[in-house]
């Protein structure tokens, strides 16, 4: 990692070559799993093994987790990241996180209407928490947006030590989110691993964009 001067995030000198990189892996692998239709029945037991273990605490887990994508829920972790965010780094530095963020997980939705991978079939899970899902399955919308505010907090980090928490607690975050999906049987395990990438890449893109375009332009004005 570098940090170039007067940028708000500290990004790979070659942010642009590894943003393609990481888009065609996420595009790859959910074409994939499309055209090899083995390929995702292949993974319904990892589903139906998680969903056999269902106790009162994990559907109440895996029903609050599963609101975590929802726009207004969104809106409200945004929020109260740029209020955090400005506290301890200023509130340019809170508006890029919090744009980087939420920009990156929208490109999930590119990915899901390009690659247009139907939902497993909810029936071949034993206990049917979920009744029915309104969109595609590849990537994991909800796994997405935890990658990408993660990768946002951890640009945005100007300490090693801070990365590596950072890295930690949103890593958790992430297998804990990508297991919910996986229970309610709602998801392939590939959605989930595409989710992280998806996430990552996307939130990479617009930090690389917002140090070319946005931060230099929002401290001339400061000046």
């Amino acid at each position: 990692m570098t940090v170039p001067p007067r940028t708000d995030f500290a990004l790979p000198r070659r942010w642009i070559v590894v943003t393609v990189v990481l888009f065609v892996v996420t595009f790859a692998l959910g074409f994939l799993v499309k055209l090899v239709p083995a390929l995702g029945t292949a993974q319904l037991p990892v589903d139906a093994a998680l969903n056999r273990a269902n106790t009162a605490l994990l559907d109440t887990i895996a029903t609050v987790l599963d609101k975590l994508d929802q726009p207004p829920v969104v809106a409200v972790i945004l929020v109260i990241v740029f209020a955090v965010m400005w506290l301890l780094k200023g509130w340019r530095t809170a508006l890029g996180i919090v744009i980087v963020a939420g920009a990156g997980w929208v490109t999930c939705l590119v990915t899901k209407y390009a690659v247009h991978q139907p939902r497993p079939d909810l029936n071949d899970v034993p206990h049917q928490l979920l009744k029915e899902a309104s969109t595609l399955s590849y990537p994991s919308g909800h796994v997405a947006f935890v990658a990408a505010l993660g990768a946002a907090l951890f640009f945005a980090a100007a300490r090693s030590t801070s990365r590596t928490v950072i890295a930690i607690v949103f890593g958790v975050i992430a297998v804990v989110v990508a297991m919910s999906r996986l229970y309610t049987g709602i998801h392939y395990l590939t959605d989930t691993i595409g989710g992280v990438v998806n996430g990552i890449a996307g939130a990479l893109l617009f930090a690389g964009l917002w140090n070319l375009l946005v931060s230099p332009r929002l401290r001339r004005n400061r000046h």
